[in-house]
C-alpha cells in the first residue's frame, strides 16, 4: 500500500478518525431528512401551463384561437412542483364538448381553476390568467377571399423589378362568428405594409394578413415573391427623326444618327424589344439658334436610365 494511503487508513482507525467519521456520516443523514422534510412543505410557486381544446369537430372554427398557454399561481409539495418545473409543465384540456353555448366556447373562473388543479395533481390553484375564456366559433365552410399585397418596394441602381409580386397563396379563407355576416364593402384581404428598398435579388416575405374585427382568416399569413434581375448597359445607334416639318421643307440634322446609352435586364438584354425614337420637332427650332434639341419618344418600360450622347444636333433647312 503507497505511504499516502496507508497515513490516511491509519488515521481513520484512530480514535479521532472515528469520530470525524461518525459526525461526517450523522451530517450527511440530517442533509438527507432536511431535504425530504422541505420538499414535503407546501410552496407558492407560478408556471405556464398549455392550453389545448379537444373534441372539437371538423366542421367547427374558432374565431378567436384563444391563449396557448394559462399563467397559473400553484401552492403544493416542493417535490410535485418540483416535477412540474424539471419536465414539461402539464396541459390544461378544454373539451369543446362541455363548454359550448350559444356560439361560443364560455369557459368561467371556477371551472378554469378546476381544470388546472386536475392537471396539476390536486394542486391549490390561486390564480388563473386569463381568468376566463369566451371564445366564438362557426360551422360555416368560411368565404373566399382574394389577397392584396400592401407594397412599396424598390430595387437597387443596378437591378430593376420584373412584373407584379407573386402571392402564395393568394386567396384565402374568412371565417366569421355565427350569426354574424361578412361585411358587405370587403372584397379583399390586405396584407400588412411591406416596405423594402434597394433590392439586389429576388425576394421573398412572409406577411401576415390584416382581417374585420371579429374574424379569423386561415391562412393567416402568405408568401410575397418579389422578382428582381441585375441589370446590363447596352447602347446602340438611333436614327434622328424630323417630325412636324412643313410639306415644302426638309430639315436635315447633324449627326444623321446619335448615339444612346441605357440599361436593360439580363433577360431582355436579347430580346430586341429595345426600340425608342428620337426625334428633332421642327417647331422648337428657334431661328437664332442653329441647335434643335433632341427628345426621346417611345422608350419601352423594360429599358432604364435612357440617355443620349448629345441632347441636341446642328441642322440646316432645305426648301423646295
Amino acid at each position: 500500500m503507497p505511504a499516502f494511503l496507508r497515513r490516511v487508513y491509519d488515521n481513520m482507525r484512530s480514535p479521532r478518525g472515528r469520530d470525524v467519521g461518525m459526525f461526517m456520516i450523522f451530517l450527511f443523514i440530517s442533509a438527507i431528512l432536511w431535504i425530504v422534510l422541505s420538499f414535503n412543505e407546501e410552496e407558492q410557486q407560478d408556471i405556464r401551463m398549455q392550453l389545448k381544446f379537444t373534441n372539437v369537430p371538423d366542421s367547427v372554427t374558432l374565431i378567436s384561437k384563444g391563449p396557448d398557454a394559462l399563467s397559473v399561481s400553484l401552492r403544493a409539495k416542493g417535490t410535485q412542483l418540483m416535477k412540474m418545473s424539471i419536465g414539461a409543465p402539464p396541459t390544461v384540456p378544454v373539451d369543446f364538448r362541455a363548454f359550448k353555448s350559444n356560439g361560443a366556447i364560455k369557459v368561467s373562473n371556477a371551472d378554469l381553476k378546476a381544470l388546472v388543479r386536475n392537471s396539476a395533481g390536486g394542486a391549490q390553484v390561486s390564480v388563473v390568467y386569463p381568468d376566463t375564456l369566451m371564445l366564438p366559433y362557426t360551422t360555416h365552410a368560411g368565404y373566399a377571399m382574394p389577397v392584396k399585397a400592401d407594397y412599396r418596394v424598390t430595387a437597387g441602381p443596378q437591378a430593376a423589378m420584373q412584373g407584379k409580386p407573386v402571392i402564395m397563396p393568394d386567396s384565402v379563407k374568412v371565417y366569421v362568428a355565427d350569426g354574424t355576416a361578412i361585411p358587405d364593402n370587403l372584397r379583399y384581404i390586405s396584407t400588412e405594409p411591406v416596405r423594402l428598398v434597394a433590392l439586389e435579388q429576388t425576394t421573398t416575405v412572409r406577411t401576415r394578413l390584416i382581417g374585420p374585427p371579429n374574424t379569423r382568416i386561415i391562412p393567416d399569413s402568405v408568401d410575397i415573391t418579389f422578382t428582381v434581375e441585375p441589370m446590363i448597359f447596352k447602347s446602340r445607334k438611333v436614327a434622328i427623326e424630323p417630325v412636324n416639318v412643313p410639306a415644302n421643307i426638309k430639315l436635315i440634322t447633324f449627326p444623321a444618327q446619335i448615339e444612346a446609352f441605357f440599361m436593360v435586364p439580363m433577360s431582355k438584354y436579347t430580346a430586341g424589344a429595345t426600340n425608342f425614337r428620337v426625334i428633332a420637332d421642327y417647331a422648337t427650332i428657334n431661328s437664332r439658334s442653329r441647335m434643335v434639341k433632341l427628345k426621346l419618344v417611345d422608350v419601352p418600360d423594360q429599358l432604364y436610365n435612357v440617355q443620349l450622347s448629345a441632347d441636341s444636333a446642328e441642322y440646316i433647312i432645305e426648301r423646295h
